[in-house]
């Protein structure tokens, strides 16, 4: 049973809220449940308000005309997404897939809009975030200009094993897309750090690093 003032509490625009606003929010949102692979929406569709995370995952891309996928964002449970488009009206700027099956809340644009005329608080809040993100796409369009695509897949390598040895390897498409490139690229940039004794790739798309010292050079992180 999702407890939507408890849900949407926890998010950094409503943290402040007081309880009757609060309430207001939670009697117009919407809880939409996704299976895996569901689009929740498409780049260029009307707004229809801004989506809060419950449970799952879903990932933020943008599609290119001749197929070519970059993602943008992979938003967890108690994370937004949608917020440009809520914000300024235009249609959105990119699509949302369910990566696992996830369940969202929906709140709707005039609503989040009349509770900012009310409470400043939420709008000082937005600038927050939007600051966040702003500094996430500068990073993003620093790796996709500056790195060679064998840096950037290992530092997704990095970044999915956190402090363990063994990790799970996202598929070859989905790896491609993270690194901003195709399949075959981000193939050879995989079989390149096994050939550097890095990583070592074994069955089932498991892979075990060898050397995360040098990931890390690899990389350019800290």
């Amino acid at each position: 049973m999702i407890n939507l003032r408890t849900l949407i509490r926890q998010h950094p625009y409503f943290a402040t809220l007081p309880a009757k606003a609060l309430a207001a929010a939670c009697s117009r949102t919407v809880a939409r449940t996704y299976k895996k692979g569901t689009l929740i929406f498409s780049q260029g569709e009307p707004s229809r308000g801004l989506y809060l995370v419950a449970s799952g995952s879903v990932r933020v891309f943008k599609s290119s005309e001749d197929g070519k996928e970059q993602v943008l964002h992979h938003i967890t449970a108690g994370c937004s997404f949608n917020d440009v488009a809520t914000f300024d009206g235009g249609p959105s700027p990119a699509s949302a897939q369910a990566v696992e099956p996830t369940t969202v809340l929906l709140v709707p644009r005039e609503e989040l809009l009349d509770l900012i005329r009310t409470h400043p608080e939420l709008a000082l809040a937005a600038l927050r975030m939007f600051a966040a993100r702003l500094r996430q796409m500068s990073s993003l369009v620093e790796t996709l200009s500056l790195r060679h695509v064998a840096s950037r897949v290992a530092g997704i390598v990095l970044q999915l094993s956190e402090s363990g040895s063994v990790l799970s390897l996202p598929t070859r498409y989905e790896l491609a897309a993270m690194a901003g490139t195709v399949r075959e690229v981000a193939t050879r940039a995989l079989k390149h750090l096994e050939h550097l004794e890095i990583i070592r790739l074994g069955p089932g798309r498991r892979a075990t690093i060898l050397d995360r010292d040098a990931l890390r050079r690899l990389s350019g992180s800290p």
